[in-house]
């Protein structure tokens, strides 16, 4: 191998391997951590006077991070705009994901969870889409990792009907999916505790705002 292919391996390795491997049982230990109280320590708000709108997010919540580098793949996250003068507020769900293939996936429609069953709806682009060409320099491979930043909006009345579900000392995940135009579907999910603790903060500012 020569040294440039030893340098794109070592590069790959760093970012998408050498991660810790966690267990079953640590991995539970962790979700378990995740409370409403934690997700509303850690939510972010961010106040836009100009646009008169507040945005508050649950990015910060917990990301899970890999390889060397400590890179974040696969994040997911809850955020609501608020509208400063009328109260009213657009949830929505993030969703930043990363593949590796020879082109586009274009994640166009998400399935999700509810209590009367699966719904479907139209997924958006919520930043644009990047390509990420470390692994293939100047295009000589066909393989590329490529990153969707994602989501969809859902109703106040579903998280409220999800949170309800909510116990204590149980890891108890909403799950959702996006579904491409080419290629694999993407599974995803959300603690009901990080749906509480966002509800929880959304209402406390609304409160506070007086909106």
């Amino acid at each position: 191998m020569n040294g440039t292919g030893l340098k794109l391996l070592f590069l790959l390795v760093a970012l998408f391997g050498l991660s810790a491997c966690e267990t079953t049982e640590q991995r539970t230990q962790t979700s378990l951590a995740l409370t409403p109280e934690h997700f509303k320590s850690t939510a972010i708000l961010v106040e836009d006077d100009s646009g008169g709108t507040a945005l508050i997010s649950t990015k910060s919540g917990f990301q899970q991070k890999q390889g060397l580098l400590r890179m974040v793949y696969d994040d997911n996250f809850l955020r609501a705009i608020i509208d400063k003068k009328t109260g009213n507020v657009t949830y929505q769900v993030y969703q930043s994901i990363y593949y590796q293939a020879s082109a586009w996936r274009f994640y166009r429609k998400a399935n999700y969870e509810t209590p009367d069953g699966p719904e479907s709806i139209d997924a958006k682009f919520l930043r644009p889409p990047l390509a990420h060409n470390f692994d293939c320099p100047d295009h000589t491979s066909s393989v590329c990792t490529y990153n969707e930043n994602v989501g969809f909006s859902v109703d106040r009345d579903l998280l409220d009907r999800i949170a309800s579900t909510y116990e204590p000392e149980k890891s108890v995940m909403w799950r959702f999916s996006f579904i491409p135009r080419v290629g694999d579907e993407f599974y995803g999910g959300l603690l009901v505790a990080e749906i509480v603790g966002f509800l929880q903060t959304v209402d406390s500012y609304k409160k506070s705002a007086g909106t």
